[in-house]
């Protein structure tokens, strides 16, 4: 619910404004994750998978405003049950620069990052402080459509914390992590 409250009132609030641009084209987006090249550290055997969007819209004059969002999922850890992590909406800012051939860069921050991370046999808790995303974009417009490839780093920060038994006693540790992943998104947008 949450995410298309964000959508819709990205998209219907700064739509009208498209008058108040410059004479270059207005621009709506959308990328999806078409892979990833991150890695596990110290799992040779982790198969990681990616899924997401980004949707954009950019003024005339180049401004650009939007929702991202993206989740990571690892399995085959031999060292944990398989989990996920998502950084969850993220409001996201970038700037345009060319007409037929654009380059685009920007950056996202968001507040409700979540995870299904568990270890099994201690009382583990996980709970999502922040999430940061960061873009590169390249695109082509054959006319009023463009072909899309972006670059994004995005990372999730998370206080963790468990409960163990040592000696009878009950021990709480705990510490703050940020995971941290890169994809290559392809698109599609449309200029008016």
């Amino acid at each position: 619910m949450y995410k298309k409250l964000v959508t819709f009132l990205v998209f219907s609030l700064y739509v009208p404004l498209v008058a108040l641009g410059a004479d270059d084209p207005s621009r709506a987006r959308l990328y999806i994750p078409a892979s990833t090249s991150t890695t596990v550290s110290g799992c040779t055997t982790c198969e990681l998978k990616v899924s997401g969007y980004a949707a954009r819209y950019i003024f005339g004059f180049g401004l650009g405003l939007g929702v991202a969002s993206s989740k990571l999922a690892i399995s085959g850890d031999p060292k944990s049950a398989d989990y996920s992590l998502d950084t969850g909406p993220m409001m996201d800012i970038g700037y345009t620069f060319g007409s037929d051939f654009t380059f685009t860069f920007g950056l996202g921050v968001g507040s409700s990052p979540t995870s299904d991370k568990f270890i099994p046999d201690v009382n583990y808790k996980i709970e999502g402080t922040s999430a940061l995303t960061s873009f590169f974009g390249l695109g082509y417009s054959f006319g009023s459509i463009e072909i899309l490839l972006a670059l994004r780093s995005s990372s999730a920060s998370f206080d963790e914390s468990y409960m163990m038994s040592f000696f009878g006693r009950e021990m709480m540790t705990s510490w703050a992590n940020e995971y941290a992943w890169q994809t290559t998104d392809i698109g599609i947008g449309f200029t008016f």
